[in-house]
């Protein structure tokens, strides 16, 4: 977690850096799709500070009311980041309908096609080195966030094609640009929307049927039922019932529930398995009971 708060942070400082050379320059040449493209950036900051503060809450050990932990956090984080992105859209379509109600013509300069060239660098490469490190540390907010900077890239290209536009006698292209803005933020909104509400409903990561035959590899198991999974730190959770002979010593039969943790911590990339352990269907434990008796 320490790792993904230093890379956000530092992302934190270039994307508000990019962002006031926007709004700035946008302003001064009255380009209605740069300033939105600036303030779009301006949300990558703010989801830059909302992302860590996820970490931070994200990285707390678990506790009696969070007894699994409080890594959900980061996904509440990834979620916000897309709920910003969707009013970023809003605002922007509202500004694309007033201009094309009003009319008006950005100032286009030379130095403001250089401004948007170079924040579009630096975009690509953040981009680039945000969904490397996410992959490789496994976090989710990371992904997401390389996912909204990443269609800053798709944004400001629509910027500078409409910025030519308009020094080549149609200004009107500037509102259109600026609706392309709005479908690009949207869409990355419903992208990072679609990829991290599975973590919060628990949707099933793997088909019981593939946890199931690993799980039969494993000796002294002769059947697997009622098989869970679940989206969680480090891989995912998975809870199976294994049945294992009836006259097995307890001890024996947690050997061999724990080798079942194992296989399909190896196999399958799982962070978390618990295994209830049982006899086959159709023994009769009340029997069994008796007898102990």
């Amino acid at each position: 977690m320490g790792k993904v708060r230093r890379i956000l942070a530092v992302i934190l400082v270039l994307n508000l850096l990019v962002a006031a050379a926007k709004l700035v320059m946008g302003a001064f040449i009255h380009s209605l799709s740069m300033v939105a493209d600036g303030f779009h950036s301006l949300v990558d900051s703010a989801s830059n500070v909302v992302g860590l503060i996820g970490i931070s809450l994200a990285a707390r050990p678990p506790d009696e009311n969070h007894p699994y932990g409080h890594w959900k956090f980061e996904t509440v984080a990834a979620l916000i980041i897309g709920g910003l992105l969707t009013m970023t859209a809003w605002e922007v379509l509202k500004g694309c309908v007033v201009r094309l109600k009003t009319g008006g013509a950005p100032e286009v300069s030379n130095l403001a096609l250089g401004v948007m060239v170079a924040t579009m660098v630096v975009n690509l490469l953040v981009s680039a080195y945000e969904s490397r490190r996410g992959r490789e540390l496994s976090s989710a907010l990371l992904t997401a966030d390389a996912a909204h900077t990443r269609s800053d890239f798709y944004v400001s290209l629509a910027v500078i094609a409409s910025l030519m536009a308009s020094r080549w006698g149609y200004p009107h292209v500037d509102a259109v640009a600026a609706l392309v803005i709005t479908g690009a933020i949207a869409r990355a909104a419903f992208q990072i929307v679609k990829e991290n509400a599975g973590h919060l409903t628990d949707m099933a990561i793997l088909p019981p049927e593939e946890v199931t035959e690993v799980a039969l590899q494993v000796p002294g198991v002769v059947g697997v039922h009622k098989v869970r999974t679940r989206t969680g730190p480090g891989g995912g959770h998975a809870d199976l019932h294994v049945q294992v002979r009836a006259d097995l010593r307890l001890d024996e039969a947690h050997r061999i529930g724990h080798r079942v943790v194992d296989r399909l911590k190896e196999e399958l990339g799982l962070g978390d398995v618990v295994t209830h352990m049982e006899p086959p269907v159709g023994h009769d434990m009340e029997k069994d009971s008796t007898n102990a008796s």
